[in-house]
């Protein structure tokens, strides 16, 4: 994972200090189904509220969003 994903990980995490104490201790590889899915959920979120263009497309946030579900779904 890369310097500027692990941020954006952590900064959409920071008000659940859970998955952020399980990915530290586990690693983003290692979650449990239900905090991936959990996790997951507050990625779409994020893209959902500030991840699209006025035309749907997604903006440079939305498209590292993406990657970081890419990167947590693998781990299912």
């Amino acid at each position: 994972m890369k310097a500027r994903q692990k941020e954006l990980l952590y900064d959409l995490l920071k008000e659940f200090p859970e998955y952020i104490d399980e990915i530290e201790k586990n690693g983003v590889n290692n979650l449990s189904s239900e905090s991936v899915e959990k996790i997951i959920d507050i990625f779409l979120t994020a893209f959902t509220n500030y991840g699209l263009e006025d035309d749907d497309e997604p903006n440079k946030y939305g498209l590292e969003i993406e990657d970081l579900i890419d990167i947590v779904n693998d781990a299912d």
